[in-house]
């Protein structure tokens, strides 16, 4: 355990360190557990709330999709494939002799989202008040936080897995297969289930008709 500035800084604060810090801020967040699950489902309620705004709220011009707003919709976009990223690096990375647990990689991730969350916010904000053809600066600082953010989430699992620069690159390839695996499955498993549902209403349908 060590001690001093580390020691004394509060939990939630250590999310907006790491972007500054994030080698210093993810290897305290590790060994003295400086990490928050509270914070961690914060910044995921807000990437809930961001994709909200983009899908409905944004200023027209800036607007990609003309929908009505899907809570479901968003719901699988965010909660549903972060989860999904969490458990197949977690299933991956146990084979691998990695040493984070499911919740740490859970904060470790959510962590890594602040910078495309903030800039995304930004990026809200000022829609209102650019005209379209300065769009492209809005578009380079969510890219820019993109990349931000998917260096954080290599760096994170790194240093959680304790993982050297390879196997860390290895474990992110296998966890993108895992995710396309489960995405197969549950289309794959709601299909049925939907013909499962068809076939059952088609039934009752019938025995009302005859009955009727």
């Amino acid at each position: 355990m060590k001690s001093g500035f580390y020691a004394n800084m509060p939990k939630w604060k250590y999310p907006l360190y790491i972007l500054r810090h994030p080698v210093d801020g993810y290897q305290e967040m590790k060994n003295n557990r400086k990490f928050s699950m509270k914070a961690a489902n914060l910044i995921l309620l807000a990437w809930v709330i961001l994709s909200i705004l983009n899908w409905g709220y944004i200023d027209f011009d800036f607007r990609t999709n003309f929908y009505e707003v899907s809570l479901v919709q968003v719901l699988l976009t965010t909660v549903v494939i972060f989860a999904m990223v969490v458990v197949a690096n977690w299933c991956f990375c146990t084979l691998m002799d990695g040493k984070g647990r499911m919740h740490e990689i859970w904060i470790c991730v959510a962590y890594a989202l602040l910078p495309y969350i903030i800039c995304g916010y930004i990026r809200f904000f000022f829609s209102f008040v650019l005209v379209s053809d300065e769009a492209v600066f809005l578009t380079y600082l969510v890219s820019v936080s993109g990349i931000w953010s998917f260096l954080l989430f290599l760096l994170g699992l790194s240093i959680l897995h304790d993982y050297s620069l390879s196997k860390t690159i290895a474990s992110f390839l296998l966890t993108v297969l895992g995710v396309f695996i489960m995405l197969f499955f549950a289309v794959l498993v709601s299909g049925l289930l939907v013909q499962i549902y068809g076939f059952f209403m088609t039934v009752y349908s019938e025995i009302s008709y005859r009955m009727a």
